[in-house]
């Protein structure tokens, strides 16, 4: 308010100073060129000189601007071409959320080349593309997003992974992320794929060693990657199992450059050492067993230790027995016990471990020795009811059906 006051007052002083000036001496302009003769006050002289130089300095300038495509007329043009495209890129976003696959790529297709982000516009058209199970126009969408921005080539990369990912095409799609892991470095999202890749190709070793990677990135949550590493360590001891050269010397192998994680874990413990005790490494799987149960009691373990057959069963059943002090209501223990007596040749002793498995848990498995026990013992109808009582067991048992009498 009180600059406008400031300048208000400046412009009537001049407004005086100049009326002053005027009426003290008006002046006198003479302009004479052939029979034309202009006259005037040097005044009204002034103010006609000043209002054409404005016009033709005006009349320059638009047309400068107007030439060169910077003017007012084309800004708002491009503008309102712009304005346009944004509309058109959010509305074929709209229509890929709502699974509109065709009018999205076709909306966002044509909006490309107006909008301020064309890389967005061909990757979510690439991707309706892929949906429509159009690996053509996907390859094209990708392509000219590559080229519509500088420095898109990681991302470009990333979504054709994900994109051969999801179609089943594995092998292209590790082809593609390895290239990309070039250039784009420790990027989680590659790792993450990676990880998919190599997993659905069944390649565990290559996920075995992907795993610090994902961790020191944080790519997955700890409970996930524990998850990954037990599943990947089985898978590679089983893989590593069917090896025809030499498959024990590949599994101990192997198992050495396992992870603590890995080794101090009783599923992974297990699949070893039920691997291992096939291909006749029956001393390591027993110590390697033994020593676990001291720390993790793992009834699957605890079954395991009971179909070791090591040159020293008598000492494997004492061991066992010991165990009973703490456990005297195990099953899986008793049954474990059992067969140790039958590796000693205790028959008596292996049916009475049967009996009180099947004492706290009834077992398919259990009723099975007792009938082979049993049979071989003579008794062979309670043989048969044994294995008819566990194959109940493993059916899950029979509906009541009208069946012939006795004779």
């Amino acid at each position: 308010m009180k600059r406008f006051f400031i300048a208000s007052l400046i412009v009537l002083m001049l407004s005086v100073a100049l009326v002053a000036a005027i009426e003290l001496d008006p002046g006198y302009i003479l302009v004479s060129y052939h029979t034309y003769t202009l006259e005037t006050s040097l005044w009204v002289g002034i103010g006609l000189f000043v209002v054409l130089f404005a016009a033709v300095y005006g009349f320059f300038s638009v047309t400068r601007r107007l030439i060169s495509g910077t003017g007012a007329l084309s800004d708002w043009v491009s503008g309102r071409g712009y304005r346009r495209s944004q509309q058109q890129t959010t509305k074929g976003l709209i229509a890929f959320i709502e699974g509109n696959w065709q009018s999205s790529r076709r909306i966002l297709s044509r909006a490309a080349a107006r909008s301020e982000t064309p890389l967005l516009n061909y990757l979510v058209a690439a991707r309706a593309s892929h949906a429509l199970d159009d690996s053509k126009q996907m390859k094209s969408f990708l392509k000219k997003a590559e080229q519509s921005t500088s420095g898109a080539g990681i991302a470009v990369g990333l979504t054709q992974a994900e994109l051969q990912l999801r179609s089943g095409r594995l092998e292209q799609s590790l082809a593609t992320l390895t290239r990309v892991r070039r250039n784009a470095g420790k990027h989680p999202h590659v790792l993450s794929l990676l990880a998919q890749a190599y997993q659905g190709l069944g390649d565990w070793q290559e996920v075995l060693a992907l795993l610090p990677e994902l961790k020191k990135y944080k790519v997955l949550s700890p409970g996930e990657l524990g998850a990954l590493e037990m599943t990947a360590s089985k898978e590679s001891i089983m893989d590593a199992a069917k090896s025809r050269n030499d498959a024990l010397a590949e599994l101990q192998q192997l198992w050495q450059d396992f992870s603590s994680a890995s080794k101090s874990n009783s599923e992974v413990i297990a699949c070893y050492a039920e691997n291992i005790m096939a291909l006749g490494g029956m001393q390591e799987a027993e110590k390697l067993i033994r020593n676990r149960l001291k720390k993790d009691w793992n009834d699957q373990l605890v079954s395991l230790y009971g179909k070791i057959a090591t040159q020293d069963a008598d000492r494997q059943l004492i061991i066992a027995e010991n165990w009973l002090k703490e456990r005297n209501n195990d099953a899986a223990l008793f049954l474990c016990l059992g067969r140790l007596s039958l590796r000693n040749s205790l028959w008596g002793k292996a049916r009475e471990y049967f009996e009180r498995s099947l004492q706290f848990e009834d077992s398919g498995e259990v009723c099975a020795e007792m009938g082979r026990l049993l049979a071989h013992l003579g008794e062979h109808e309670k043989s048969s009811e044994y294995f008819q009582r566990g194959l109940m067991l493993a059916t899950e048992g029979l509906v009541e059906l009208p069946m012939p009498e006795k004779r």
